[in-house]
């Protein structure tokens, strides 16, 4: 805790003193050079973020090993914890359920079990690109976010011969593959009215065949997938592909991260931060009862 305190005040201290410093460079240019005002302001927000860019990951870092790891170590198992590694592309786009855009990131990769259920999980977040080209030819590019939050995958111990999804409306950017055939547009994935009708107004579910949709959707899985919507401020994505359940949450959050350097460190109010990122996990597979043996009957 006191390194970590030195560091945030480290890091707090170079920010006020390049504040100061681009504020007293700027009076000047102020009086003498107006023109040229906007010079020292960039000049001192490039030299701020270069003194402390090391100092932030090394603060990063030392905040996960104090609090991140003894949450992740008192709930898990096989614990594996890699905060500057992600979720792998493919593992994503593996699923064809998911719009990829075209700029990923992941970070704060978790590899562990829970009630002996194997999972993965990691911060993803997605940007699609936009090019716009004003009446002088001069072109922008810009990045708009398609999913920002986290990626989980769990083994599922039940299992199917099909692909299903089960996308919460409002969730965005989820696909299901289609195929076209001599001009002929036809769905792989079959949209499937689901029993309950609270479900299908808030979800859409689409399978290869609705057999598999309502052997693996039943009533009692519905009923826990809503109480998750309700426990979670983020829209659900979940893709049941190869035996095995793939969640995203999308809530424009990063989990796992450290406050800001200009708030005091709380120890007390941290530890309930993180146990409550880490409770999410623990969450999917209690909820929806992942570990019930019953489950692994074939279809």
């Amino acid at each position: 805790m006191e390194e970590l305190e030195e560091l945030r005040l480290k890091i707090k201290g170079r920010y006020i003193t390049g504040i100061i410093i681009t504020i007293i460079v700027t009076i000047i240019f102020a009086i003498f050079m107006f023109k040229l005002i906007v010079l020292p302001i960039m000049f001192g927000a490039i030299i701020t973020i270069f003194s402390t860019v090391k100092l932030k990951r090394e603060y990063a870092t030392t905040f996960k090993k104090v609090f991140v790891v003894k949450a992740l170590e008192s709930k898990f198992t096989e614990l594996v914890y890699e905060p500057y590694r992600g979720m792998p592309y493919e593992t994503i786009s593996g699923t064809n359920m998911m719009r990829m855009g075209d700029r990923y990131h992941s970070e704060d990769f978790i590899s562990a079990k829970y009630k002996d259920i194997k999972f993965e999980q990691a911060d993803v977040h997605i940007e699609e690109e936009h090019t716009s080209t004003d009446s002088n030819g001069n072109t922008t590019t810009t990045y708009s976010t398609i999913f920002k939050g986290r990626w989980m995958v769990f083994d599922f111990n039940k299992s199917f011969k099909a692909d299903v999804q089960v996308v919460q409306k409002g969730f965005g950017n989820s696909k299901v593959k289609t195929m076209s055939l001599f001009g002929k547009k036809d769905d792989l994935f079959k949209k499937v009215s689901m029993e309950s009708e609270s479900f299908n107004q808030k979800f859409n579910v689409y399978a290869q065949n609705e057999h598999d949709a309502f052997y693996i959707i039943t009533p009692s899985l519905m009923t826990r997938i809503e109480k998750l919507d309700e426990l979670n401020k983020g829209k659900l994505l979940l893709c049941f592909v190869n035996n095995r359940l793939h969640v995203g949450i999308y809530d424009n959050k990063d989990s796992f991260e450290p406050d800001s350097v200009f708030k005091q460190i709380n120890e007390e109010e941290i530890i309930k931060r993180i146990s409550s990122d880490v409770e999410m996990i623990a969450q999917f597979v209690d909820e929806l009862n992942l570990d019930n043996e019953l489950f692994k009957k074939e279809v």
